[in-house]
């Protein structure tokens, strides 16, 4: 919580910075009037105070667009450059008309449609050809209002620092947001991943938005359609609801919620044609969307926070953060100071930075989570894996793995290979005479011998209950057979004097195919089998060291 104390603090910060820079004794308070097509300026100084009694005089402008005049007296003690601006997104036109004391006008135009002076603002340096009193009267009208404009009139020194430090520090703010959506999207595309691309795709929106917010289109490529102004903000909580409902699951865990999603996320479609053909109702509708929106991520957030730990609790306060600029889309039938308005432009920033941060923070420690469930559930399969091709009783691989290395062996490379086939000899009458228990250990023994003196240079494999393989790549032939000699010796000093093994090997050098290599390897086993069973005498009393 300390960081988002000290986030708030710095927005407080920043609308005292503001206030300051502002703060003057050089202009009255501001007068808003309807303004009419038909109407005509007054043409001296003396005559204007007359003029605004027949203006029709209101609180605040429409949201859904119009024409009016915004007026106010300036007393000029000393001389200085001035600017002259009104603050508040989205105005089309706005003409200024500075009467001095000595009947001199001066007339600038700005706005959306107009050339800027300065980045993000429809501000204008203004001359003044004498001391005194000045009425300054701007004549403002567009199809719509985001905020009520604010006129503002103050010293150019102070007024253009502060301008120039709102534009650096929004340009950075909108990089930083634009570096966050590639980084995401360069993720997405890693990973192979939905959450990822409807995340990037939400901090892309969010980068779209306020570059069209702030005329940035207008600004580098001269689009300058008021129709298109706010239809990149609907984008924002379609691509924003599409990640909720990936990143929390929401039509496994709450479908209620999910069809919720689904029903903002239609009506954000709907509108999209709708503010182009109904431009007035461009505010009204987009702010309706955004504040369902809002509500329903706040909803969501509260649910994930039951739900889910680390990555519910960041979700919960990127979504709490939301509600800063939130509150300003429900302030904005309000008049602000033209300091609120310009800090409720980089706390909307400030705010997209950090609530995209979090959300990202969720992320991925969410696929961190992921991860590391994969990684579990991986080393459980190899273990799994493992077992299938483990022999039970001898931990030696079994048949499957065996199949398995065969399949794997390139013969028409023509690698060297040398395959043992292996054959214990008597194992039937042992487990028919001693008993199934006594036989098991003869297998184990052997086993155990072809392990030890073979001693990790070959692969050993027990292929069936009294066979056995062996693949080597290092061993000739006769080091095989000689080291496969020492193994049958060994077993039978651990156990009877008939209880050995028989083997038959081969190798790729005399053979064009696997069929041929086991056959030849086979052949000989058996040949040494049959001999040996020539020589030795019939088992009895059979017991096993």
């Amino acid at each position: 919580m300390t960081h988002f104390s000290n986030f708030f603090r710095l927005i407080l910060l920043l609308i005292g910075l503001m206030h300051n820079a502002h703060a003057d004794d050089y202009s009255g308070q501001q007068q808003i009037y309807l303004a009419e097509d038909q109407q005509v300026l007054p043409h001296r100084y003396n005559d204007i105070k007359n003029w605004l009694t027949k203006l029709q005089n209101v609180d605040s402008v429409a949201l859904n667009g119009g024409s009016y005049w915004l007026v106010k007296k300036i007393d000029i003690s000393h001389p200085q450059e001035w600017i002259a601006s009104v603050d508040g997104p989205a105005i089309e036109n706005i003409d200024y008309y500075l009467y001095s004391e000595g009947n001199q006008i001066r007339h600038l135009s700005s706005g959306y449609l107009h050339p800027y002076e300065y980045l993000f603002s429809y501000a204008r340096h203004i001359d003044t050809p004498s001391l005194g009193g000045y009425w300054l009267i701007t004549r403002v009208s567009s199809h719509f209002y985001t905020e009520q404009p604010q006129l503002n009139f103050g010293p150019k020194p102070r007024m253009s620092q502060l301008y120039h430090w709102r534009a650096s520090i929004i340009t950075f703010c909108l990089g930083a947001v634009l570096v966050l959506a590639i980084y995401n999207a360069a993720i997405g595309f890693v990973q192979q991943d939905r959450v990822f691309a409807y995340f990037s795709a939400y901090v892309f929106a969010i980068v779209i938005a306020l570059a069209s917010i702030f005329h940035i289109g207008s600004d580098l490529f001269g689009i300058k359609n008021p129709k298109l102004y706010m239809l990149p903000v609907l984008f924002i909580p379609l691509c924003s609801l599409l990640f909720y409902s990936r990143f929390l699951d929401l039509q496994q865990v709450s479908l209620s919620l999910w069809r919720a999603n689904r029903l903002v996320m239609l009506l954000s479609i709907i509108a999209m044609p709708i503010i182009v053909i109904w431009i007035n109702w461009t505010v009204v509708i987009v702010y309706t969307i955004c504040l369902l929106w809002v509500a329903l991520s706040f909803v969501c957030a509260i649910y994930s926070f039951k739900k889910t730990a680390i990555q519910g609790r960041l979700f919960v306060l990127s979504t709490l953060i939301l509600l800063v600029p939130t509150s300003l889309l429900a302030s904005s039938f309000v008049p602000k100071s033209t300091s609120l308005i310009l800090a409720a432009d980089l706390s909307v920033v400030l705010c997209a930075i950090a609530n995209t941060l979090l959300m990202s923070l969720a992320l991925n420690y969410k696929f961190k989570q992921i991860s590391i469930r994969s990684a579990q559930v991986a080393e459980q399969l190899h273990q799994e894996r493992d077992a299938a091709r483990s022999d039970a009783l001898t931990g030696l691989q079994n048949r499957y793995a065996f199949n398995e290395y065969v399949g794997k062996i390139p013969f028409e490379k023509a690698p060297y290979l040398c395959l043992a086939l292996i054959d214990i000899d008597y194992l039937k009458t042992i487990n028919d005479q001693a008993g199934h228990q006594e036989g098991d250990k003869l297998i184990k023994l052997v086993a155990d011998a072809l392990t030890l003196v073979f001693n990790h240079q070959v692969q050993l494999f027990r292929i069936g209950g009294d066979e056995f393989a062996v693949f080597s790549q290092e061993l000739s032939r006769q080091q095989v057979d000689e080291k496969l000699a020492i193994a049958d010796r060994i077993i039978q000093l651990n156990g009877t004097a008939q209880s050995g093994i028989s083997f038959g090997s081969a190798t790729t050098d005399d053979c064009q195919d696997a069929e041929q290599l086991f056959y030849k390897a086979d052949m000989t086993m058996y040949q040494q089998k049959a001999q040996r069973k020539q020589k030795s005498k019939p088992l009895s009393n059979i017991q096993l060291a």
